[in-house]
């Protein structure tokens, strides 16, 4: 199991897609389906083929990078993800081989995955001494195993039971709270009263 960067991310829209439809993507939507990709000079030529201009370190690193989240990202390997909207590394686990499928103007190819948790960016860049400010689309990380194995460790039966229990707990006294803030908006005339009972519930479920 490796550990991978990728800088890929899009807008707040394509942001959203691949949380909700448990994705990555290198970008690049502007080429074909690279299902028959085997290579970086396939790749290569198919990005000099769109930018003539583009030649020499650059296409050679861009190729490297698709070639890469194509061929070299394998199932059951980590990936970690910077958001741009938000400050967090998304990491999960990849359970997909590559694929082509249009989601978005910028999300085209893709790889399947199951999200695990999310870093604040700070916090990932020391525990994992890289800089996401860096100019690299995908790169490898150097990790521990031992580390990487926190990630997809599986809690147990009575850990999990004892999380649903106390979540359960947090919901029901919510639900009262709401509903007695309910019944002083029905009793109340006053303007001023009412938008303080809605700015209390607005606090409430933002913090929660």
């Amino acid at each position: 199991m490796k550990l991978w960067l990728l800088k890929a991310s899009g807008t707040l829209e394509d942001e959203e897609i691949i949380l909700e439809d448990n994705v990555i993507t290198i970008g690049g939507a502007e080429f074909p389906d690279l299902s028959g990709i085997k290579n970086e000079e396939q790749v290569k030529k198919l990005i000099l083929k769109k930018y003539p201009d583009m030649r020499g370190e650059r296409s050679g690193t861009w190729a490297g990078e698709i070639c890469s989240f194509i061929t070299k990202i394998k199932k059951g390997d980590l990936i970690a993800v910077p958001l741009k909207t938000r400050n967090e590394v998304l990491i999960g686990k990849v359970t997909g081989d590559y694929e082509y499928r249009q989601l978005s103007d910028f999300i085209s190819h893709i790889r399947r995955v199951r999200w695990l948790k999310t870093f604040p960016k700070g916090a990932f860049e020391e525990e994992y001494d890289v800089d996401l400010n860096s100019p690299e689309a995908l790169f490898l990380i150097k990790a521990d195993p031992g580390k990487l194995s926190g990630f997809t460790e599986t809690k147990s039966l009575g850990a999990l039971v004892e999380e649903l229990s106390f979540a359960l707990e947090d919901m029901d006294l919510i639900r009262q709270r709401i509903l007695e803030l309910v019944y002083r908006l029905a009793e109340t005339d006053e303007i001023p009263e009412v938008r303080k009972i809605a700015a209390e519930m607005e606090k409430m479920l933002r913090e929660k």
